[in-house]
């Protein structure tokens, strides 16, 4: 365990979780445009956690401070190998400008909606420069951004917390738990364009997932081409030569199995997919399995 000091005023004390695997974390992150707000939490246990001594909290515009309606008390359970997606509460179909609603594809993936009203609680409505923190009670366990910290339009290079979504990387185990270093999302997102909810409700981790497969595979050696792919298909390239495939997508339906003959390489159409991410597993036989992510636009 390591302690962190974070300046807010009067000096309060981070202890960060450590062990990988057996704390929740933030594993999707949507900014999208009006009030398309999300954040989506992962449970990599193999046990539900209840939601109730957490809390999700908004370091507006660089503050380093975050108290009162800046602070949003969760509640509910997220299931083992599960999670659990936050919408923003914009549903009032006449709403405008700041009371516009969330599009219906991005409410369909809430499993809860908050914040309606800004002034009693303003949490969800993070607009790419304030750095979201998650703690459980006085422990930190996840942050996006540098508290104290305003970045121009938003932090990394493409300014990516700015009207992007964020996914968590699958080899990344727990949050991050350190509030004031540097922040650059490359190294443990990747980004996707405004308004992509399709990977909600469902992520990929090196953990493990019950309900999904795991990008952390016993072989890995071959590639998919082009990814992200708009040409209508994809190719696969292999060292080793596999016996079948099969697509899945993010909600973890089956979208295509087939044999292929102990083929090192081969071509799939994408053009009935609909856009969006799926994970393609390769089977060599003997039990060994391989899983690649791509995303067709």
């Amino acid at each position: 365990m390591k302690k962190f000091l974070l300046s807010i005023l009067s000096v309060a004390v981070f202890t960060g979780v450590s062990a990988q695997c057996n704390e929740i974390f933030i594993s999707e992150y949507v900014e999208g445009w009006s009030t398309n707000k999300a954040i989506e939490l992962y449970n990599p246990t193999s046990s539900p956690i209840n939601l109730s001594a957490y809390q999700l909290k908004r370091y507006s515009n660089g503050s380093p401070t975050a108290s009162g309606s800046a602070v949003l008390t969760l509640s509910g359970t997220i299931p083992a190998k599960g999670i659990f997606v936050i919408v923003l509460d914009k549903r009032d179909t006449a709403g405008t400008g700041q009371n516009a609603p969330v599009w219906d594809s991005l409410q369909a993936k809430a499993d809860v909606f908050a914040c309606p009203v800004y002034n009693t609680n303003k949490v969800m409505y993070f607009n790419g420069d304030d750095a979201m923190v998650l703690t459980k009670g006085s422990v930190l366990v996840d942050v996006i951004g540098k508290v104290g910290e305003r970045p121009v339009g938003g932090w990394g290079s493409g300014q990516w917390t700015k009207d992007h979504t964020m996914i968590r990387k699958a080899s990344i185990q727990q949050g991050d738990v350190i509030p004031n270093d540097a922040f650059d999302p490359a190294t443990e997102w990747d980004s996707l364009p405004a308004n992509t909810f399709d990977s909600l409700r469902h992520h990929t981790c090196s953990c493990g997932n019950a309900n999904s497969i795991s990008e952390k595979s016993i072989n890995t050696n071959f590639k998919v081409f082009p990814n992200p792919s708009n040409s209508g298909s994809i190719n696969i390239l292999t060292r080793d030569k596999a016996v079948s495939y099969k697509v899945i997508n993010v909600v973890g339906t089956l979208i295509e199995t087939k044999e292929i003959n102990n083929k090192e390489e081969l071509k799939i159409s994408t053009l009935n997919w609909e856009k969006g991410i799926y994970f393609i597993s390769l089977d060599f036989g003997n039990g060994i399995l391989g899983t690649k992510k791509v995303i067709v636009n």
